[in-house]
């Protein structure tokens, strides 16, 4: 139980305390107003990147051994693509059909949608935070999803220009969260999760659909369907491998890894 709560408030606090490391950017290293300035995408790099190699430090000191391993991302990347993709398919084809194939994607678009949101927001939210809160930490599902849905609603909050926005956008957030959290647990792995969260991002970039995460009536159904998908096959998968109730799991996990 001890060994349960030191991990439990190292990963919070760690978690905390990086979701504000754009103070020590902005105030120690750039100062405020070459940070101000600075180019969007080079500062969420520049983020991105720094908390990513923080937190395969910590997770190794914490655990001594592969930071890879307990996050979820040792095996089934190839796998994790093929599907992530697949199931993103209406997505692609009607945003596509939609605009006539017309796209101006970039590859710095491309390294923004799969890396530094795709990859990077299931990383620290799904692997770090829930995925070692739930099987490592003796968290269960209701509780360790929480709080990174919390944070993950909160985090997308400035695309609402209206309290009713604010909203609205919150919670199809956090509850998106939810659900790619109970992915991460279907799969056994993030892959799918990272590779999913990305190609949506790509696809809803590349064909400019002009609207807020929440999106307006046709940009939902082609979403929608993706997720339908997405949640079929994962139901199967889950079922197939004896890995779908959640019963005795839902606020306490006695079957930790540790």
């Amino acid at each position: 139980m001890k060994r349960k709560i030191i991990i439990s408030l190292v990963v919070i606090l760690t978690f905390i305390l990086l979701r504000n490391i754009k103070y020590v950017y902005g105030y120690c290293v750039f100062g405020k107003e070459a940070w101000d300035v600075m180019d969007f995408h080079l500062k969420v790099s520049i983020l991105n990147y720094s908390i990513i190699t923080i937190v395969l430090i910590v997770t190794t000191l914490l655990f001594r051994k592969s930071p890879f391993e307990i996050l979820g991302l040792k095996k089934d990347i190839l796998k994790g693509m093929l599907f992530g993709f697949l199931f993103t398919l209406p997505m692609f084809i009607g945003y596509g059909y939609a605009s006539g194939f017309k796209t101006d994607v970039t590859l710095g678009d491309f390294h923004f949608d799969m890396v530094l949101a795709g990859f990077f927001e299931e990383f620290f939210y799904r692997g770090f935070l829930f995925g070692i809160l739930y099987y490592y930490a003796g968290w269960g599902f209701i509780a360790a999803v929480l709080i990174p849905s919390m944070f993950f609603g909160i985090g997308h909050l400035y695309q609402a220009e209206t309290l009713s926005d604010g909203i609205s956008v919150f919670l199809f957030t956090a509850l998106g969260g939810a659900g790619f959290a109970w992915f991460y647990l279907a799969w056994r792995s993030l892959w799918m999760v990272v590779f999913l969260h990305g190609f949506m991002d790509l696809a809803w970039d590349m064909f400019s659909i002009q609207t807020n995460v929440t999106g307006n009536l046709n940009a939902n159904i082609f979403r929608f369907a993706t997720l339908g998908l997405a949640i079929y096959f994962s139901i199967k998968k889950a079922k197939s491998e004896n890995n779908y109730s959640l019963k005795g799991k839902l606020w306490l996990n006695k079957e930790t890894l540790l």
